[in-house]
């Protein structure tokens, strides 16, 4: 784990919730007392988890959450009055942010902590897979334009094509894709 921001207007709330995340292993507990400077300090550094206990100095906190969630890749957490927990879940329907009610629970805060670094986690390797697949269709895509330039002007059927992509790769030890982008930019002039 790497580092947590609290963002809280109260210093005694901030002490409080250090001392929950302290036996967590959290490399960086930091803190901020408004919003303003809690942006400032994402800026800065790449945090795993910002905690916003609500209300803020300068604002309640739904909107530096909803922020925070479209420009970084961040856990969120937002502590709240019990009577808002609904009317902020509402707010916050169809983003990552969790939502717990004040007053807080110990054992469920940190339970909620587990399960939202957790998810990000699982979301950050989707995300990864996801690029990796779009490269691999890019580079699929690119390999069959590859194929028709060939296919196109030295009548070859594609599996000639297919095979001569893939034995230019490696005699010049390149990957298919650069071997495909060399044919089209070779035979691309040719129009």
């Amino acid at each position: 784990m790497s580092g947590v921001l609290l963002v809280c207007k109260q210093n005694d709330v901030i002490k409080g919730l250090t001392e929950i995340l302290r036996p967590m292993n959290f490399q960086l507990i930091d803190s901020a007392t408004s919003a303003g400077e809690g942006r400032r300090r994402l800026q800065e550094i790449d945090y795993d988890l910002v905690i916003v206990n609500t209300p803020l100095g300068d604002e309640f906190g739904v909107d530096f959450a909803m922020d925070i969630l479209e420009k970084y890749r961040v856990g969120v957490i937002l502590i709240v009055k019990n009577e808002l927990v609904e009317h902020v879940e509402e707010k916050l329907l169809n983003t990552a942010a969790f939502v717990v009610s004040k007053p807080l629970n110990h054992q469920l805060l940190v339970q909620n902590i587990r399960f939202v670094l957790q998810s990000r986690e699982k979301i950050q390797r989707l995300q990864t897979q996801n690029t990796e697949l779009k490269e691999k269709i890019d580079d699929m895509a690119l390999i069959y334009r590859g194929k028709l330039c060939l296919m196109g002007y030295l009548n070859m059927s594609e599996d000639e094509a297919h095979r001569y992509i893939q034995k230019r790769a490696m005699d010049m030890r390149i990957s298919p894709r650069k071997a495909a982008e060399q044919v089209i930019k070779t035979y691309d002039k040719k129009r």
